[in-house]
């Protein structure tokens, strides 16, 4: 989980997950590109209005993703861990 400003958070399971490493990075670049407000705003509408699987900054994170992982995300790494 990316926690701007205050780092990456990774499960200790995921610790040596190459994939979601590079899945935080981008939201930190993310982050680092838009800043701290205007991060929030962008990922909590698209969040809401658009839905997690399919919002264009988890897209933008998941793009070194295997296709058949891209849209079974949160199933992989969010559920019942």
């Amino acid at each position: 989980m990316t926690i701007p400003p205050f780092g990456i958070f990774i499960k200790e399971k995921y610790k040596n997950d190459d994939h979601i490493l590079q899945h935080d990075l981008i939201h930190w670049k993310q982050y680092k590109r838009m800043g701290l407000i205007m991060f929030y705003v962008r990922y909590f509408f698209q969040l809401v209005f658009i839905g997690y699987d399919t919002m264009p900054m988890e897209m933008e994170a998941r793009q070194k993703e295997k296709y058949e992982d891209l849209y079974r995300y949160r199933e992989k790494y969010h559920e019942n861990n």
